[in-house]
């Protein structure tokens, strides 16, 4: 299991099959929101106290969960203070940033988020994106990251949007978006994101 803090607020957790079966924990249970997975989920909360300092009291948990084909878990854990919550009004939709033609962008708001969402990849799925998409390309535009997949692998898109959203702002596909930031902005990298 590996704990990683996003920021003040948020952190991400990572565990596989063996750490649920170490805790005698089946995928089934699991996912099954039962009391040992309850149970776990409580004990993976109280070592993240004690190694980075992550306290839980009085916030209210925003908990999002993926699973990764290679056996993988991520639960990102973000605290929200109750006095907030109260005051803001929350309100979900479903942006769909796949689009016929196969493209996706995502907007990183700075470096710090871009390397950190490299970092992750190296260490997690080195080689994922490429597999993913056969032409990526990064472009600064506005001091703002666009990674923009051209040519996507659909049967992947659950997994890579899902940890995508961790570090960057999925940008809504048109044609016009993308011949902006082609015309407008600069080329980092192509094909590539690990020669930024």
């Amino acid at each position: 299991m590996k704990i990683e803090k996003l920021n003040e607020n948020k952190i991400r957790i990572i565990f596989n099959h063996t750490d649920l079966k170490e805790n005698n924990i089946d995928v089934h249970s699991f996912m099954s929101n039962s009391i040992e997975s309850q149970r776990f989920f409580l004990s993976m909360l109280d070592q993240a106290e004690q190694e980075i300092g992550f306290i839980t009291d009085n916030y209210q948990l925003c908990i999002d969960a993926i699973a990764l084909n290679n056996g993988n878990f991520i639960i990102t854990v973000t605290r929200i203070e109750k006095e907030i919550l109260r005051s803001t009004r929350v309100q979900a939709r479903r942006i769909e940033t796949f689009s016929n033609n196969n493209i996706m962008i995502y907007k990183f708001l700075n470096l710090d988020d871009f390397f950190n969402f490299e970092n992750f990849l190296t260490l997690s799925f080195p080689d994922f994106i490429e597999r993913f998409s056969t032409s990526i390309s990064l472009y600064k535009y506005k001091n703002l990251l666009f990674l923009i997949f051209e040519k996507c692998e659909k049967n992947n898109f659950n997994e890579i949007s899902g940890i995508l959203s961790e570090f960057a702002i999925p940008i809504h596909n048109s044609e016009f978006i993308i011949d902006k930031i082609k015309e407008y902005g600069t080329l980092l990298s192509q094909n590539t994101i690990h020669k930024l």
